[in-house]
């Protein structure tokens, strides 16, 4: 469960329109193309995506599980969105970091799935490696993110806000040989190179 917390759109909170059929049990999307996202997604799940209804939404799956769903609206705070019949969840910090230290680190992986990646930063010449959980307008996710490397004791190398359109919070650090391994793995499925 705290996989797919990790892998949760946080894009402006967690948005979608509780009355609507289409979302009865949703739990997130991912667009069509991202095959290996799909199946990871799926392996650590034991769901399986299905297409929308929606002619806006034709590129994107959606995994759905009414247990999950009820299981990740907990760590959410949700109000009624002004003029429409959505509504809006903001990600509570506390609640997240209630989880046991598999929990958490279930979380970050989840998060690295959709939004990690590595980075080659210079010092002095010198070139290093740099892991990094990029989010855009999702403040609540970037903290949470944060605060679980702090709780698993991964060095936090540099924490970076740009203040452009989308705003994007980038938390960069650098994980142990075990760490690394388990990071990896994600990489290795986001990229599209596909693990047995």
């Amino acid at each position: 469960m705290y996989y797919l917390l990790g892998a949760v759109d946080n894009y402006s909170g967690r948005n979608y329109d509780l009355k609507n059929s289409e979302y009865k049990g949703y739990i997130l999307k991912v667009n069509k193309d991202e095959t290996n996202k799909i199946k990871r997604l799926e392996e650590v799940s034991g769901l399986k995506f299905s297409s929308f209804s929606s002619e806006i939404l034709k590129d994107w799956v959606s995994l759905n599980s009414d247990h999950y769903e009820k299981e990740i609206n907990k760590y959410y705070s949700f109000s009624k969105m002004k003029g429409i019949e959505n509504y809006n969840g903001k990600l509570n910090l506390d609640k997240v970091l209630k989880g046991t230290k598999n929990q958490l680190l279930s979380y970050l992986l989840g998060s690295f799935l959709i939004h990690g990646s590595i980075k080659i930063e210079n010092d002095g010449g010198d070139q290093y490696e740099v892991y990094q959980i990029s989010v855009a307008n999702a403040q609540p996710q970037f903290e949470v993110l944060k605060s679980i490397l702090k709780e698993l004791g991964v060095y936090t190398i540099k924490e970076e806000i740009w203040y452009k359109t989308p705003f994007t919070f980038h938390v960069k650090f650098s994980p142990d040989s075990e760490l690394k391994t388990l990071l990896d793995k994600e990489l290795a499925y986001q990229n599209n190179k596909y693990l047995k």
